[in-house]
């Protein structure tokens, strides 16, 4: 897990509310969770990851958990629903105008005072890393998504089937993250590039911001 992941697991288990993590994959930061105290609901776009993290989970936090398949950004919840959100890793999956849209629903997620975790792979990380010289340039330029690319089979290696990877990838860095939980009504406490956690590239940083949903009474 990353720094901001782990503070998420670790602030969950400290919360009486149930927690979302969004885009669970596998579950580990959701396994970090449950083991820490939190109620878990974990939510991904494929069942079969869903079902790998049920069999994970020890029979004494099963309690906790409750699983949910989920397509960002058209899934929703109930209005304050959770205490706190985490997105790790999967915000670069969609277009500018599906990550301020899906942010903005967290903001709504969210309970008053909660905070939201989002994680996100950024131009230095991935087969994409070639193009961060691209995406520095087009940062300069002040484009608004520096890093997306419409054509994610060009950073495949040879011989890669191109249709059991996505489209389109929207590396993101800190600013990119603080601008869009500002815009849906967010107060930022941090946003940094994070230490990579898989060595699988040779600049493996991704992009982390937490955020807090600030009381309508605090504004």
């Amino acid at each position: 897990l990353d720094a901001y992941s782990q503070q998420f697991a670790a602030e969950a288990g400290a919360l009486a509310d149930e927690v979302l993590d969004i885009g669970c994959a596998y579950g580990i930061a959701t396994l970090a969770a449950l083991q820490a105290g939190a109620r878990v609901c974990a939510a991904d776009i494929e069942a079969k990851h869903l079902a790998v993290l049920e069999g994970r989970v020890p029979p004494a936090l099963r309690l906790r958990l409750r699983t949910q398949v989920a397509k960002m950004p058209d899934t929703d919840f109930p209005d304050q629903a959770f205490g706190a959100i985490l997105a790790a890793r999967v915000l670069h999956f969609l277009t500018g105008e599906e990550i301020e849209r899906v942010v903005a629903k967290m903001h709504r997620w969210l309970q008053p005072g909660g905070k939201v975790f989002l994680i996100a792979d950024s131009p230095y990380v991935g087969p994409w890393y070639k193009a961060a010289p691209e995406y520095e340039a087009r940062k300069l330029r002040g484009e608004a998504w520096p890093g997306f690319q419409d054509n994610y089979a060009q950073f495949l290696p040879a011989g890669t089937d191109p249709t059991q990877h996505p489209k389109v990838i929207n590396p993101l860095d800190p600013d990119i993250l603080r601008r869009v939980a500002a815009a849906a009504g967010f107060e930022v406490e941090k946003a940094a590039f994070l230490p990579g956690t898989m060595p699988n590239s040779p600049a493996n940083t991704p992009a982390g911001v937490i955020a807090r949903k600030v009381p309508a009474r605090q504004r």
